[in-house]
């Protein structure tokens, strides 16, 4: 998305806002009556500089290639504590559910290879 700097006439003070191009003069921000919109030169954002991967020591050079190593390792990017958290809780919850999954499979498995006497004396507990 641009970026645009606008400009309070009174006191000078500059701010730099995100828009959409059809959307960059509207509702511009307030300080002593309604900012203006500077024409500036457009600046282009540069790649990221290549760094050796944290996670496995590869060389990564660009966001394609950091994409592509985050991909690689399972991992994803940083997005503050509080979605961390929620990340943490969503896998462990995931995790309890296959876990559970997985004894449920494995008593199904253990009664079905019992033979039919072991069977009715489990059964015979239940009622």
């Amino acid at each position: 998305m641009p970026m645009y700097t606008v400009r309070c006439h009174a006191c000078g003070k500059y701010d730099t806002i995100f828009r959409r191009i059809a959307e960059r003069d509207a509702n511009l921000p307030q300080c002593h009556g309604a900012m203006h919109r500077i024409i500036e030169a457009p600046t282009v954002q540069a790649d990221l500089p290549g760094y050796q991967s944290p996670i496995d020591g590869h060389w990564v050079e660009g966001r394609r290639q950091r994409t592509e190593d985050l991909r690689r390792n399972h991992c994803r990017p940083w997005e503050g504590m509080a979605a961390e958290k929620q990340e943490a809780h969503r896998r462990a919850a995931e995790a309890d559910k296959a876990y559970g999954a997985a004894v449920e499979s494995a008593i199904v498995d253990t009664y079905r290879n019992m033979s039919p006497a072991k069977q009715r004396a489990l059964e015979g507990l239940a009622s």
